[in-house]
């Protein structure tokens, strides 16, 4: 009896016990800073079991079905990771300390990622803050200024892509963009990628950073991360914002009565009769009638949510925007999803999906400056019809410019682009010290266009007698063109990183990888697969402009195949330091490319940088003013292979007559060489650099001192005619050197609790010119070609790429002709007598920011600008047979009653291409002002953030160039510098709201 009162007794004891250990429950708290600050976004999670949650915005949490005994862990980024074992408590209080070791930063570098404590390189980062602050198509314009030795030179132009050169132009022939990596995928732009997609935007400079990218890293390398998911609730973002934009500068042009006395004056210096009445019926101001207030708008969504095993991030975005010129318009959608997956517990799948869809109505530039040139004493249209005046739309005759705002209107072209890009990662954690990643990417784009020409109605405008009885029977009454290019890339990396500490003191991380890659059309040479067809007589409207809507024949097509290139590359970087004070950094990189010959398919690339962290020195350990101090140096080797490819052009059409009975032949032959050593350009780059911190990093900064050397760079020379080839061939023949200082400073810093503050700017001093000439025949380069027979820029030995080479003005003689440098004494002025007066891209540049925040306000303030270059004025260089001119010009022209010894007397002969027309390029912008403010909320509502503010984008600017910018995009031997057919620069007024639900 006693045995079975025992057992059943033991018996319950054992079973309420389980069934008390088994009881869940639910329980709360709070997660704060040590300064008793909550921790919004703070992760929650029961270990072992799929129970977590996220702290709320006052810091708060919930756990529901936990069970006494479990434990949960609390991270947050920037603090120690805490955890809490559940007891008989339902509250709990959790106070995380910050960890100084997370909160510093770390930046992305080729195939990895590592402190910015411990680089031996030079990258500059840019955040998604600086990226959003100015709304803008492309990212990359919105951070100008933002970065030291980033030049960033913008268009007003709707959907326009800047040119982007970093530490100064190094090739001339070459590609001279910078090569992007987007999550992983090599592409050459960025103009897909939504801005607020970003996280961050790291730019590598030197060799040490750049080298693990071999033939591509001479021109520098721009990483962009896209945001990703996080485990926690759902979060959604919403973005959205409006702005008009209008011309930032406006040149005053002359009014009829000057027009008519100028011309006037022109014709009798001439020797023929004045004909034009000073008492004039129109008076057009020409860029009114071909201007408007535009617009821009963009809305954006982005979704966050995920659990422990799967985390995901998708948006959607809209940009839109309307251009100063009357129907320039373009829109972009945007599309992307990046998703994560713990397959197992060390296996990690990822995926980063985007896709653009941009639409672009497009209209000729051109018009910019046929309005500067038309005169205002012609009307838009003829009173008496509805016909176009001015020439090609006129009978009158005065000039030679056509109808500006005829040319808008009869211009109707449609563009499309469709641009998708993926990649795809695994990363398995093979053992603590190996990872290992595999990653492949792929990117398309299609490229569609539809020109829609009005040939009977364009031959209507043209005289306003003509009927279309006059026009030709056999002549199409209109003619479509319809263009579609793809091309495409795919790359795939597999790479292992090795990280090994010794004695807690020596610190190794190896990477060792692989890539392969084939791309079509990308490199700027040809435009990928190429397919244009024609056909006349197709229905007005443009629902209906397709091919085969129109005559059967004619039937007009042509296309090319395109450039595939295939490459293959290996590389190798190992980093060392000890203790994090000492640094040693090695890379080396081999690739193989399929553009190049035999022999000159493989090139090796390397780079070695050191450093040493001074402030961890003993003597340095404990100082109170100086927190942070590091030298470092890199040297190495990098390459371009984006240059003009090897191809032979076949002259036909030379018949001669052959044989006995003398039948003619058709004839053909080669008249250019290929050099066969033609490969890519190296670029030798030494680069040292001090970077600092002091009293507790408030003021911070770096200073960077680089040499870099392009030692083959790509030039034309030019054979002795007992060759047998004329022309000129590309090939190795110079030597460009970039010789510069970049400066970065910032202050940050915060007075009581509620307001806060921050002061920073960076200066690049960049010295550019092409060293030495190797090869005998080379051929002196001119370009810069302004349409009327003159050219105004020249390659040659000692001078920076793209500088300008003009006669020099010396003054105006007593007729009011100008007075040329006759430089060799011959009594004549012509080539001979051209000397060089600088280059288009700028000897110094920097920007400058400032920002506080006060409770609930924010403010932010930034600026460009850059001096030591040159710009010339095309527009004004083009006038000639009654063109009008500037107000300014006709003020101050020389006449028998105001003789000037610096303006010319009124003219119509083409001008001579000099130094008259050049103007220094020198500017300061202010880039954006924005004020902000983040509404306080009820906690009941569903809006957990919401804040409105006000942007103006370049509201002001001071510049010495008298034209509408001196930003001008362009190669060193097109039209960089030059203002002829650009489009103005624009300034924007934008309110917006960003919500947080």
């Amino acid at each position: 009896m006693k045995l079975k009162l025992f057992l059943a007794g033991a018996f319950f004891l054992v079973f309420s016990g389980l069934s008390f250990a088994q009881q869940t429950k639910n329980i709360s708290g709070t997660v704060t800073a040590t300064d008793q600050v909550p921790l919004p976004g703070a992760e929650v999670k029961v270990i072992g079991k799929e129970i977590y949650d996220v702290t709320d915005f006052d810091g708060n949490f919930s756990l529901e079905g936990v069970e006494v005994g479990d434990t949960f862990r609390v991270t947050f980024l920037g603090f120690k990771a805490q955890e809490v074992e559940v007891t008989q408590n339902d509250t709990y209080s959790v106070v995380l300390e910050e960890d100084a070791g997370q909160l510093e930063e770390v930046v992305v570098v080729g195939y990895g990622s590592q402190r910015k404590q411990d680089l031996t390189g030079s990258i500059s980062r840019v955040d998604t803050e600086e990226i959003t602050r100015q709304p803008a198509a492309s990212p990359m314009q919105s951070i100008q200024g933002r970065a030291a030795g980033v030049q960033i030179t913008p268009s007003g132009a709707p959907g326009s892509t800047p040119d982007v050169f970093i530490r100064g132009l190094g090739t001339a022939f070459g590609g001279q963009n910078p090569l992007y990596v987007v999550d992983g995928i090599l592409t050459d732009n960025i103009d897909n990628i939504n801005p607020n997609d970003i996280t961050n935007i790291d730019i590598l400079k030197d060799a040490s950073s750049l080298a693990i990218y071999g033939n591509r890293g001479a021109n520098g390398v721009i990483i962009v991360s896209t945001k990703k998911g996080k485990a926690g609730a759902l979060e959604i973002s919403i973005q959205s914002s409006y702005g008009i934009k209008s011309e930032l500068r406006k040149v005053e042009m002359a009014d009829s009565r000057s027009f008519a006395i100028y011309s006037n004056e022109a014709l009798q210096a001439d020797g023929e009769e004045p004909r034009f009445d000073l008492n004039q019926e129109f008076n057009t101001d020409w860029f009114d009638e071909i201007t408007r207030t535009g617009s821009i708008s963009s809305n954006n969504l982005s979704i966050t949510a995920g659990s422990e095993k799967v985390r995901t991030y998708f948006s959607a975005g809209y940009y839109e925007e309307e251009g100063i010129l009357k129907g320039n318009d373009f829109n972009r959608l945007t599309l992307r999803s990046n998703t994560e997956f713990d397959i197992v517990e060390r296996i990690k799948f990822s995926q980063q999906v985007s896709a653009a869809l941009s639409d672009e109505i497009p209209k000729p530039f051109g018009a910019f400056n046929n309005a500067y040139k038309q005169t205002p004493i012609i009307p838009v249209r003829y009173p008496e019809g509805n016909e176009f005046a001015g020439k090609f739309g006129s009978s009158t005759g005065i000039n030679n410019v056509g109808n500006p705002f005829r040319d808008l209107y009869y211009n109707n072209q449609q563009q499309k682009n469709l641009k998708l890009q993926g990649t795809f990662t695994i990363e398995a954690d093979i053992a603590e010290w190996i990872d290992f990643t595999s990653r492949f990417g792929i990117e398309t784009e299609y490229f569609r266009s539809r020109s829609f020409v009005p040939n009977l109605d364009l031959f209507l405008s043209g005289d306003p007698t003509r009927t279309v009885d006059d026009y030709a029977p056999d002549s199409p009454k209109n003619t479509l063109t319809v263009t579609k290019n793809n091309n495409y890339r795919w790359v795939l990396d597999n790479f292992v990183t090795l990280n090994h500490t010794l004695d807690d003191a020596h610190n190794f991380k190896l990477t060792l990888g692989t890539t392969v890659e084939e791309l079509l059309g990308f490199n700027g040479i040809m435009n990928g697969e190429y397919l244009r067809g024609t056909r006349y007589n197709v229905p007005r409207q443009s629902d209906f402009w397709y091919l085969n809507n129109g005559d059967e024949e004619p039937q007009l097509s042509e296309g090319r195949a395109g450039n595939l290139i295939r490459l293959n590359s290996y590389f190798a970087r190992v980093n060392y330091d000890y203790k994090s004070k000492y640094l040693l950094t090695g890379t080396f990189r081999r690739d193989g490319s399929s553009q190049f010959q035999e022999g000159n398919k493989w090139g090796n690339f390397f780079s070695v940088g050191a450093g040493w962290v001074i402030s961890e020195e003993a003597f340095l350990k404990d100082s109170e003013t100086i927190s942070f101090l590091k030298l470092r140096g890199s040297f190495g080797e990098l390459g371009n292979q984006n240059v003009p490819l090897n191809i032979l052009t076949f002259n036909t059409g030379l018949n001669y007559p052959f044989g006995p009975d003398e039948s003619i032949n058709e004839g053909g032959t080669i008249n250019e060489l290929i050099d066969p050593s033609l490969s890519w350009e190296t670029t030798e780059e030494f680069d040292i650099g001090l970077e600092f911190g002091f009293w507790d990093n408030k003021l911070a900064g770096e200073i960077d001192y680089y040499n870099r050397l392009n030692r083959n760079a790509i030039l034309p020379v030019e054979l002795p005619d007992a060759f047998g080839f004329s022309g000129t061939t590309l090939t190795p023949a110079g030597e460009v050197v970039n010789e510069g200082v970049e400066i970065s400073l910032n202050w940050s810093d915060n007075i009581g609790d509620d307001f806060s503050y921050s002061i920073g700017g960076n200066l690049t001093f960049n010295n550019n010119r092409l060293e030495k000439v190797t090869n005998e025949f080379f051929a002196e380069n001119t370009g810069g070609s302004i349409g009327n027979g003159q050219i105004t820029k020249k390659v040659v030995e000692g001078q920076p790429l793209g500088s300008f080479w003009l006669l020099d003005v010396t003054g105006v003689d007593e007729n009011g002709q100008f007075i040329y440098d006759d430089v060799d004494n011959s009594g004549t002025i012509n080539d001979a007598d051209k000397k060089f007066f600088g280059a288009y891209t700028p000897k110094n540049f920097g920007g400058f920011n400032i920002s506080a925040n006060y409770k609930n306000w924010d403010f932010n303030l930034d600026g460009y600008g850059n001096w030591g270059n040159y710009v010339y004025n095309g527009k004004k260089a083009n006038r000639f047979s009654n063109e009008n001119i500037e107000q300014e010009v006709f003020d101050n022209r020389w006449t028998p009653e105001n003789p000037s010894n610096t303006e010319p007397a009124p003219f119509n002969a083409v001008p001579l291409s000099s130094d008259y027309y050049l103007e220094k390029g020198d500017f300061l912008r202010i880039n954006n002002i924005t004020l902000g403010y983040t509404l306080p909320l009820a906690e009941e509502l569903f809006i957990q953030n919401a804040r409105v503010y006000f942007t103006a984008q370049n509201p002001v600017i001071a510049q010495a160039y008298s034209g509408y910018t001196p930003e001008i995009t362009g190669g060193p031997l097109s039209n960089g510098g030059i203002e002829l057919n650009a489009y103005p620069a624009t300034q924007s007024f934008i309110l917006g709201v960003n919500l947080s639900l």
